[in-house]
């Protein structure tokens, strides 16, 4: 059979025998929710690599991937088309083979984002594999996890520092046959001892036509119901779970979301790709979506997160974003900052003018019409918020979406000044990505509507209606990997998916996420009480304030803990002992003067916190200015007025050392807040305020 034979011979459509809708196995298959209402009630199953090849020779000659190569051609930058896409995915498909990647067992990916995890998803999905991403900040016993749960085989590793953990682990890890370093510099090993290669010599084989031949009749044995993909929760407790993603799963979220986005340019979208590929919003938003709409994914450095995304964007040009809330809060303070060494005069106009473009965007929001007065105002006002965008890298985007995380509504105000309105988007692993996608944006408190093809229902609603979210669609997960018990307990046999998450529906049908029902505080006196209302309210009214933890599980009363803005470190993201301009202008107001946080809080010598003792001793040392005690009372007496009862009033506070970051710990991979890691590295400060 040749290869033209071979290739009609692939049946995208074809299922495996299945008798549930879910598994926790890699070898079986699930029912699919086929026929249901709805524009996609009528999509075929469709595998990942059916779905890759069909997009590539559609935007054959279009740009696919963009990546800076210092030495290459365009200044640096390399560009690859689709056509060229499909070689290279042709190429370590091969390769995947020839270093033992089996069939459902899983390719394991430790690297930052960059054009090879694209190679070798799609080589290893098209190979019969199954991709299982992990953080680059992964411990080497984290790995072990996430390898040894997920039936690994061959795993991919971005360079030395990297390798050095899988080098610890490999002997503990009998079925992982090989690891493949991607970027040098290489250790003497590489290529020289059995089982570790680099990618650029398995990448310059030439391999035979029997092997071939064994990728495309392992292709045409992959089913649209079995599992594609592995993504690792990032729980608060235990170990992290395996969430399996069927190929269908991904397509028909894909294909959902890609109703829902508008003004789309086929083979003319531009993306940048930075958030962890490891998770779910990354792969969909990065890959699958880019993919559907034949767009152009151009790859930003390991330090976009630290600051050099703007780079990135200048470079690309998005024409879509997303980022979670504290990409967008990294904007912010650099506009802010930018803003305050500005001429008076300046920013007088500035602030006027994103006055106008925020009030302009509202009425837009709330659906009513423009008089040609206002009109007019918002066309002067844009002009003068245009170079802001501009200075961002953002004056071609036409969608912004933010998720995975509380979003303020002092920052959704600011971006509506700057012309560029926050879709806020709701989404789980469990889900194969998005819930919600609020692109036209009817109001600033929601995540908006479901996506096509998913019902969302709230289970056992109180009186005002709140409860928990459940959702059920051909989207939902297949099950978590090795563990049936966890899998009964997220989805029920009715095909209801339990989100953990606490919200209702508003009038028209919009989801409104209040918190999560693990993170409830459930006072002494047996009230049910979200933290994430109580704590942006406090932030509403102090300004100068970057994180607030409740607490208050099981005690009489509710206490915060409170750390003031400071700047950071560029490349390490290590929180800094400066403050920001926006916390010495609000301290100015208060006739305070201090320009460094250790001063402020009363801390002899500069805050250098190198680990959670130093930060804890720091802690407990705190004697700060008077005043600033007094204000940030009045701010949390202010909060309280806006209380649903008396026993969600905060009764005391307590400030701590610097702000939340990865680098420190309290933030993690997708920078949401572990909150079970800040009560533990302040348990003493805590205390304190029940005494």
């Amino acid at each position: 059979m040749n290869d033209v034979d071979l290739r009609q011979s692939i049946d995208s459509g074809k299922l495996k025998p299945a008798t549930s809708y879910t598994s926790t196995s890699l070898h079986e298959g699930v029912k699919l929710r086929l026929g249901e209402t709805g524009p996609l009630s009528e999509l075929p199953p469709t595998t990942l690599p059916q779905m890759f090849r069909e997009a590539c020779e559609k935007y054959a000659e279009h740009p696919a991937l963009t990546w800076e190569t210092p030495g290459a051609g365009d200044q640096g930058w390399t560009t690859l088309s689709y056509k060229d896409y499909q070689k290279q995915v042709e190429q370590v498909a091969l390769l995947l083979i020839d270093a033992g990647l089996e069939e459902r067992s899983s390719l394991g990916v430790l690297a930052f984002n960059c054009p090879e995890w694209f190679f070798a998803e799609f080589g290893a999905l098209r190979a019969g594999g199954v991709v299982a991403g992990i953080y680059p900040s992964n411990s080497a016993e984290a790995v072990r996890h996430v390898l040894d749960t997920s039936e690994a085989t061959v795993c991919m590793v971005d360079d030395a520092q990297q390798m050095a953990k899988l080098r610890a682990i490999k002997e503990s890890l009998p079925r992982l046959k090989t690891v493949i370093q991607l970027h040098g510099p290489f250790e003497s090993f590489v290529n020289q001892e059995s089982g570790y290669y680099s990618w650029q010599k398995l990448m310059e084989k030439v391999y035979p036509i029997s092997l071939k031949e064994e990728l495309l009749c392992r292709e045409n044995r992959i089913c649209a119901n079995e599992c594609a993909m592995l993504i690792f929760t990032s729980g608060t407790v235990g170990l992290p779970k395996a969430v399996m993603l069927s190929h269908d799963s991904i397509v028909f979220d894909t294909k959902a979301i890609d109703l829902s986005m508008r003004n789309i340019e086929l083979g003319n979208e531009r993306m940048v790709s930075y958030l962890p590929l490891s998770h779910i919003a990354a792969q969909i938003f990065d890959i699958f979506l880019a993919m559907q709409h034949g767009g152009c994914v151009t790859f930003a450095d390991k330090d976009a997160l630290k600051g050099t995304l703007v780079k990135t964007f200048l470079k690309a040009k998005p024409t879509r974003m997303f980022g979670v809330p504290r990409v967008f809060e990294k904007f912010q303070e650099r506009l802010v900052a930018a803003e305050a060494k500005a001429k008076p005069y300046s920013r007088l106009i500035l602030a006027k003018a994103r006055q106008v473009v925020a009030q302009h965007q509202m009425t837009s929001i709330l659906g009513e019409k423009h008089s040609i007065y206002s009109s007019s105002k918002y066309w002067l006002a844009s002009r003068v918020v245009r170079p802001i965008r501009q200075m961002l890298g953002l004056d071609s985007c036409k969608t912004f979406l933010t998720g995975g995380a509380p979003v303020s509504d002092e920052m959704k105000n600011f971006f509506l000044g700057l012309d560029m309105p926050l879709g806020e988007c709701y989404g789980m692993s469990e889900t194969g990505g998005a819930i919600t996608l609020n692109v036209e944006i009817t109001n600033l408190f929601s995540s908006g509507q479901p996506i096509c093809g998913l019902e969302v229902e709230i289970k056992e609603p109180d009186a005002n209606g709140h409860g928990e979210i459940c959702m059920r669609g051909r989207s939902n997960f297949m099950g978590y990997l090795g563990q049936p018990d966890k899998t009964m307990e997220a989805i029920k046999e009715d095909g209801w998916l339990h989100s953990g998450d606490l919200g209702y529906l508003d009038e028209h049908g919009n989801v409104v996420i209040s918190g999560r029902l693990k993170e409830l505080i459930i006072t002494a006196g047996g009230e049910n009480i979200p933290p994430v209302h109580i704590e942006e309210l406090i932030k509403k009214e102090l300004p100068c304030v970057s994180n607030v933890i409740l607490i208050g599980d099981h005690r009489k009363y509710l206490t915060v803990l409170i750390s003031l803005k400071t700047k950071s470190d560029s490349k390490t993201g290590i929180p800094l002992d400066a403050l920001r301009e926006e916390t010495i202008e609000w301290l100015n107001e208060l006739d305070l003067h201090q320009t460094r946080l250790s001063e402020l809080l009363g801390i002899s010598g500069d805050l250098q916190l190198p680990n959670d003792a130093a930060a804890l001793t720091a802690a407990l040392a705190i004697k700060a200015e008077p005043k600033l005690l007094e204000a940030i009372e009045a701010g949390i007496k202010r909060a309280n007025k806006n209380a649903i009862s008396n026993a969600q009033k905060v009764q005391k506070f307590a400030l701590i050392p610097h702000e939340f970051s990865l680098a420190t710990g309290e933030l993690g991979p997708t920078l949401k807040i572990r909150r079970n890691i800040v009560h533990a590295k302040y348990a003493q400060v805590i205390e304190r305020l029940y005494k």
